[in-house]
This record gives C-alpha cells, sequence and structure tokens, in this order.
C-alpha cells in the first residue's frame, strides 16, 4: 500500500510538472510563399522576423523564441531550417534598441525600450546558403513556426516575417549590423550588406531589405521557459527518489 501510494505521488507530481510545462508556451504557425523570381546558387536568403508585444507593465519583460524552424519543399527536396533560439527583453529602463549574436548559445540577445514594444522589434533571423543549383521561384508554401514564452504570463503579441536575397553575406551574424527596430529602416535590416541585396524570395531588390511581410501570427506565451527533455528526466528522477526514501522512512517507524 505505502509502495503504491508513493508511487502514485511521484508520478502525479511529473505529470504535474509536465502539464504546467506544455502549457508555458504558445507554438504559432505563419505559412507565407516566395515570389517568381529565381534564386541563383551561392546566394544567401536572409530570414528575419519581428514581432509586436502588448500588455507590458512597469517592469522589464524577456520573451523567449525556440523550435523556431523555417520549412519548404523545392525540387521534391524537404528543407528543415532551424533558426537561432532568441531572447528579447523589453525594458522599461533602456534608452536604445540593440541586438546581438551569442555564438555560444546560438542564441540571438535583443534589448527594446518598453515604449517600443509596437516597433517591430527583431525577434531571429537565419542566413540560409543556397545550393549550388538554385532554388527556383514561386515555392509554396514557405511555413515558419515559432515556440513563444515569456517572464509575464499576462502579455501577448503578433509576429510576421520576411526574407530577402543577398549576392554576398556572413556567416558572423554580429558582421550584419541587424536593426534591433523599426527607425532608419526595417527591424531586421543587416546594414552592413545593404549594397548585396537582389530580387527573390519574398523581396525585390533595391531597398527591400527584408523582403515583403508575410501574413501575421498571434502568440499568447503563458510563462516561463519549457524545460528541456533531459531537464524533465532529471527531475522525475529526483521525484521518483524522494517518494523513495518517503516509503523507506515510513516502513522504518513500522
Amino acid at each position: 500500500m505505502i509502495r503504491r501510494l508513493s508511487f502514485l505521488f511521484a508520478t502525479t507530481l511529473m505529470l504535474s510538472a509536465f502539464s504546467l510545462s506544455i502549457k508555458a508556451d504558445a507554438v504559432s504557425v505563419i505559412s507565407s510563399n516566395f515570389n517568381g523570381t529565381s534564386i541563383a546558387g551561392g546566394s544567401t536568403i536572409w530570414f528575419s522576423s519581428h514581432m509586436k508585444v502588448d500588455g507590458l507593465g512597469a517592469k522589464p519583460v524577456t520573451l523567449s523564441i525556440t523550435q523556431s524552424v523555417i520549412t519548404f519543399t523545392s525540387g521534391g527536396q524537404v528543407f528543415n531550417l532551424t533558426t537561432p533560439n532568441a531572447t528579447v527583453t523589453f525594458d522599461p529602463n533602456a534608452t536604445s534598441s540593440v541586438t546581438s549574436f551569442n555564438a555560444l548559445t546560438n542564441t540571438w540577445v535583443t534589448t527594446i525600450p518598453s515604449s517600443q514594444a509596437g516597433a517591430d522589434p527583431f525577434m531571429t533571423g537565419l542566413a540560409f546558403a543556397v545550393p549550388g543549383g538554385g532554388l527556383p521561384g514561386g515555392i509554396n508554401p514557405v511555413s515558419w513556426s515559432a515556440s513563444f514564452s515569456s517572464s509575464d504570463p499576462t502579455i501577448s503579441g503578433s509576429w510576421q516575417w520576411g526574407a530577402a536575397v543577398y549576392t554576398t553575406f556572413s556567416t558572423d551574424y554580429n558582421a550584419l549590423g541587424v536593426l534591433a527596430s523599426d527607425g532608419g529602416g526595417q527591424s531586421g535590416t543587416p546594414t552592413s550588406f545593404e549594397q548585396f541585396v537582389t530580387g527573390g524570395a519574398r523581396g525585390g531588390g533595391g531597398s527591400n531589405f527584408t523582403g515583403s511581410n508575410s501574413a501575421t501570427g498571434s502568440f499568447k506565451p503563458g510563462g516561463a521557459p519549457v524545460p528541456e527533455p533531459s531537464t524533465m528526466i532529471l527531475f522525475g528522477s529526483g521525484l521518483l527518489g524522494a517518494a523513495g526514501a518517503i516509503r523507506r522512512r515510513i516502513k522504518a517507524r513500522n
């Protein structure tokens, strides 16, 4: 009987923790398409995304973007492009918008004054090297999915993405000069490489440095980031160990 109660206790706690973690993020998917311009092999597609956030208060709020994947099919080949994670902190005390890339954690790190939450703050971006054979125009659909979590469960927001083609680009994201928010250009613009933009993906070249915006997706993050599976396993193991210790103590008393 004691063993059964201990097992039920540990199982209940594990399921409760897992359930709370599942509710902690919100997944949003936006499907769009590329324009009719073919994309030459050896060029780079710069995928970038931006957001608007509502419900911010007087305290800093950090929004995390994880499990972000771009998917499309061309010539029978399925492309699943995992984009870097991102953290966007809305800080009422910040005086300017800045973004940088942490190569060690593969994460875009952005700070935005809370007053600019509606100025299309940059989320995350990915430079995709186009295969040697190139890509045809008109690829449809091109889908981008992302998981959102927040330090403040009451906020909500919307997001969009774009894609532009560059004949020359850099694999060093910190060398791109990415705009963190609108102002002097569209957020996500790689200012250091503007001269190399050309037509294709969702852009027409010229001054269209991020490509046309996709449809709008919405998100309601609702809580802290979801623990990694390994963390959940360790947590569950700890609960089972605790339950076993309780059972042994009760047995010893009896």
